[in-house]
């Protein structure tokens, strides 16, 4: 191992080192390894060296280095943490894999989907060891009582200069950025990069450099996500997304690291109050979340008002690191190119197939397909979704295909069938059981003890190529699910989502019925999540008729609570989704028409007003005037109204809000 690691110095590639053997036989290895002269980082459920770092906060570990990096798989074969443990490795060093030399599901934490379902086979495991050992320059394979394998000859790389801290790249990022800030326009810089690129480090520099002469504010989806740039700036005054929105601090410029984490609807709003912006964010690597954020967000923007830079060159490790390309390759991480249209997209040609084994070995030339349309579609997909398409028992997998090439897909996850005792402890909050999402969802949180009970079929995901979009295509997949779902006697099909207004408006026209909505945001999204139902049995249309009496009588609560901060449009496509219908009696109507007609204050008549314009905006199709959905029905406070709104004061916003209010009453 010390002929490899002064090898990899002096051609500055990284190396993938796998110990594969028993369990005693490989802890034998690793003490070896510990003995080397280099710096270490172990990632370990188990109780293996000094510190190790378990699979759970291996995140925490993003922005460290070493030459050396230990991944123990002992305990289960997590992609995402592998993925976090190669990115740990520097130039001219080794990622080392502890394996088992049988792979075992039941003894794999990351082989359970659901409760009491695990991986039938470990086809994950199989499938990167088979690529492992086609590869013969990539990967060292030590096994036990096997000779050492010759060390291969890589081709050596050029290390990246680096001059007074930044990259040649950065520096002509960090150029440009403060050019743009220095002729004071108002729009949004725009950073964009692969991970290990250097693009946390840069936006670090960036604000090191203008906190000195300005109020710079950072802000990011967590004060962890947020740990490589402040590393740089270690005075910076770090921000959450929310208390930036709810308390509106004073500043020159705002800082966003990871904008992908944070949700398009609150990075609208921030926008308006803050006229500068510097956002970046990773549009490859393991967490997939760029793609969306491209597609949602950055398309909004225009030209004229944007500054938009790429980051390319990797700063921890080399331009034509191979290690780099070979996980890319194996794990999918670099999404490719669609499929070239000839001829335009016809839907006529399309036929649809359920796919009941994704993870079948003559399967894999369309799995692959379907794992580049899901990164291309959804704002994160992971390396952990590969393996649950190859091994989750419960998954059905509905494709749309053209020829030989997959342009649609859906993912069926089957759930709930929980018995009554389980049922009443999940509602208790004794119990969650892993897997049945929304089954947990509409007893935990939405309250129907009984619903876990149900089974069903919840479309986990759904994906059309861009090309082939408003074809109809969506629906047809959905409708397909829902013939399938009759056919195996389930009870009701359902989804969980983040919600945004084209994704709920899409579940609308599908004929499917708003169920709940999520008391705080989701952790990959940022948004918060609604839970739509299609009944397909007597005792789930019950269920959902109690669902929907809840929503119309607890809404109003909601949007001055944790919907507040919730943009404009969805809170719009949330009303029309719910078809949410006041109660208004003689009383409250006359408050309404005297704040309309006269001078009667706000404040007075804010509970009437709420329901009237919730009212008035489910039922129209045109877009809203923002005041009429952030004061009457939100009651986001005046101050931070009058900021969103070009500086107008309260009297001229409650004068303006007095008029949308009477063209409401004239229009009903």
């Amino acid at each position: 191992m010390k002929q490899l690691l002064a090898g990899l110095q002096h051609s500055r590639q990284r190396q993938l080192v796998v110990l594969r053997g028993s369990e005693p036989w490989c802890d034998n290895g690793f003490a070896a390894l510990e003995s080397l002269p280099a710096g270490m980082l172990v990632l370990s459920n188990r109780e293996l060296g000094d510190s190790p770092v378990a699979f759970g906060k291996a995140d925490g570990l993003l922005g460290r280095e070493a030459d050396l990096v230990v991944l123990d798989l002992f305990t289960g074969f997590n992609p995402d943490v592998l993925c976090i443990a190669a990115g740990l490795v520097r130039a001219g060093g080794v990622l080392a894999l502890l394996a088992p030399d049988e792979w075992r599901p039941q003894s794999d934490l990351y082989a359970e989907w659901q409760n009491g379902s695990c991986s039938a086979r470990p086809r994950f495991a199989d499938y990167f060891f088979r690529a492992l050992e086609a590869d013969g320059e990539i990967g060292l394979l030590l096994e036990a009582e096997s000779e050492a394998p010759a060390l291969p000859q890589l081709p050596w790389l050029d290390p990246l200069p680096v001059a007074d801290g930044p990259t040649p790249q950065q520096a002509d990022c960090l150029q440009r950025i403060e050019q743009w800030l220095a002729a004071n326009r108002a729009g949004v810089v725009l950073l964009t990069a692969d991970r290990g690129r250097g693009k946390s480090s840069c936006l670090g520099m960036l604000v090191a450099r203008l906190q000195k002469s300005q109020r710079v504010l950072v802000c990011a989806d967590s004060r962890r996500g947020a740990a490589p740039l402040l590393r740089w700036a270690e005075q910076a005054d770090f921000v959450a997304p929310d208390r930036l929105l709810l308390e509106n601090p004073q500043a020159d410029l705002v800082v966003i690291d990871e904008a992908a984490m944070i949700p398009a609807s609150l990075l609208r709003q921030v926008r308006r109050l803050y006229p500068r912006l510097v956002m970046a964010t990773t549009t490859g690597g393991y967490e997939g979340t760029g793609q969306g954020f491209m597609l949602r967000f950055v398309a909004a923007l225009e030209a004229e008002e944007s500054l938009r830079l790429e980051l390319t060159d990797p700063v921890r490790w080399c331009s034509g690191d191979c290690l780099e390309a070979w996980l890319n390759r194996v794990l999918m991480l670099d999404i490719e190119p669609a499929p070239v249209l000839l001829g335009g997209a016809d839907p006529a040609s399309v036929r649809l197939q359920l796919v009941a084994d994704p993870g079948a070995p003559e399967f894999g030339r369309g799995l692959k397909q379907v794992y580049r349309l899901l990164k291309s579609a959804h704002y994160r997909t992971r390396p952990s979704d590969l393996r649950m398409l190859m091994e989750n028992p419960d998954l059905e997998l509905l494709i749309a295909c053209s020829g030989e090439n997959i342009v649609g897909a859906a993912l069926l996850n089957r759930e709930g069938g929980l018995d009554a005792e389980l049922c009443g402890q999940v509602f208790l909050g004794q119990r969650r059981p892993k897997g049945h999402l929304l089954a947990q969802m509409l007893t935990a949180q939405a309250g129907i003890e009984r619903f876990a009970g149900h089974r069903g079929l919840r479309v986990q995901r759904i994906a059309v190529e861009g090309s082939w979009r408003r074809l109809g295509l969506g629906t047809r997949l959905i409708e397909h699910a829902l013939e399938h779902a009759r056919s195996q006697g389930l009870q009701y099909v359902g989804a969980s989502f983040a919600l945004d207004a084209q994704t709920a408006g899409f579940w609308q026209q599908a004929g499917f019925s708003l169920a709940h909505v999520s008391y705080a945001p989701g952790k990959s999204s940022g948004n918060n999540s609604i839970a739509v139902l299609f009944a397909l049995s007597a005792d789930v249309a019950e269920d959902l008729q109690q669902l929907q009496r809840r929503i119309q009588d607890q809404l109003p609560a909601w949007m001055t609570q944790f919907l507040q901060v919730l943009g404009a449009e969805e809170v719009a496509a949330l009303l029309r989704f719910s078809a949410y219908q006041a109660r208004l009696n003689q009383h409250e109507q006359r408050e309404i028409e005297a704040f309309a007609h006269g001078n009667r204050g706000f404040e007075l008549c804010f509970v009437s007003l709420q329901q009237f314009c919730m009212q008035l905006v489910a039922r129209s199709s045109a877009c809203p005037d923002r005041l009429l959905i952030e004061k009457a029905i939100q009651n986001r406070h005046w101050r931070q109204l009058e900021r969103e709104h070009g500086g107008e004061g309260r009297k001229q916003l409650q004068k303006r809000l007095r008029r949308l209010v009477e063209a409401g009453l004239k229009a009903c």
